[in-house]
């Protein structure tokens, strides 16, 4: 069982596979501090073109979060984004639905082939060749069909990669995003040699003690703006000093406040002395907070969606401002 439009891509399969086969050094690269399926898609690729002889390395600038490191080959994500000058005959992108988002200058890409394989509904097709699924549950998912596609062996490795990224993007098999298609990939990876609770535990059961109290306080900063019907809440740069934890504690927070009900949508902001990073999610249908990422030079999709803002925000008294405006949804519409 595989999305049925798998049979409107295979040409477009063919053609990124005879791209690869014809290139001598290809550069794959994902997004900024890369989740589990930005990493899966990249990994199980990278396997496939050492698989090749080809000269191959991924590029994913930002933060890697160390319980990813079971993945293979993860060891060797380059984070340096000057790489991307090197004379690179391909350059694949996947689960990146726009350049800027994965922190390289699309000067470089002047001259280079670039395929650019995605899922999210936001992408705005750039490249040579674009394999971009809305319909799909993650970009592993379109990695996988790639691999049937061209019948390329998907060994334990592979599978455990394209597993945690299908696992990633579907909450384990409880968002929106899980299909009958996904579930039934999940399978196959399965039957390959991927150990579905080995890995879910991995990506979900992370924790530490300090990491839920941050979680606690987190949770307690919780508002609602009750003229959008918006539930919101923060994180700061000293939280995370003042517990001794590191950034990827909170990873999976947003999509517990997802949980939240009678509200429209939920946001978590996270503050950096840079910068702000915002997701959304709802569970609503009428909502799509993509549109608003969007506006601001991030994507998603419909019920997930996030993007980065260069305002530094302050926090006083429980509040939030940028340039002595006070902010909520009402101004960053």
């Amino acid at each position: 069982m595989i999305n049925s439009q798998f049979y409107f891509m295979i040409d477009t399969f063919n053609k990124i596979n005879q791209e690869i086969i014809a290139a001598g050094k290809v550069l794959i690269i994902t997004h900024q501090g890369p989740d589990g399926d930005a990493l899966g898609s990249a990994l199980s690729l990278l396997m496939y073109l050492k698989a090749l002889n080809k000269q191959a390395m991924i590029l994913a600038t930002g933060e890697l979060a160390e319980y990813y490191l079971f993945l293979p080959h993860s060891g060797e994500v380059v984070s340096d984004p000057k790489i991307i000058k090197d004379n690179w005959d391909l350059i694949i992108f996947v689960d990146a639905c726009n350049i800027s988002y994965t922190g390289v200058e699309d000067k470089y890409l002047i001259g280079k082939r670039v395929v650019n394989i995605d899922h999210h509904q936001t992408n705005n097709y750039y490249g040579d060749i674009q394999a971009i699924n809305s319909l799909a549950s993650s970009t592993c998912e379109i990695v996988y069909q790639f691999f049937i596609a061209n019948n390329i062996l998907i060994d334990r490795r592979i599978a455990t990669c394209l597993l945690t990224g299908i696992l990633t993007d579907t909450g384990g098999f409880t968002n929106s995003a899980t299909t009958l298609a996904s579930m039934t990939i999940a399978s196959e990876l399965i039957k390959k040699g991927a150990k579905i609770h080995q890995t879910f535990n991995y990506i979900v059961k992370n924790k530490s003690i300090n990491g839920l109290k941050l979680w606690g306080v987190v949770l307690s900063r919780l508002k609602v703006n009750e003229k959008y019907n918006l539930a919101y809440t923060y994180i700061k740069e000293d939280d995370y000093r003042q517990f001794n934890v590191s950034e990827e504690e909170t990873d999976g927070l947003i999509n517990f406040l997802n949980a939240t009900a009678g509200v429209l949508a939920v946001m978590l902001v996270k503050i950096n002395s840079t910068g702000t990073r915002i997701s959304m999610r709802t569970t609503r249908n009428d909502v799509d907070v993509s549109h608003l990422a969007s506006l601001f030079g991030g994507g998603g999709h419909k019920k997930a969606a996030g993007f980065t803002i260069p305002w530094v925000v302050q926090e006083q008294g429980g509040e939030l401002f940028v340039l002595d405006e006070k902010i909520g949804y009402d101004n960053i519409r």
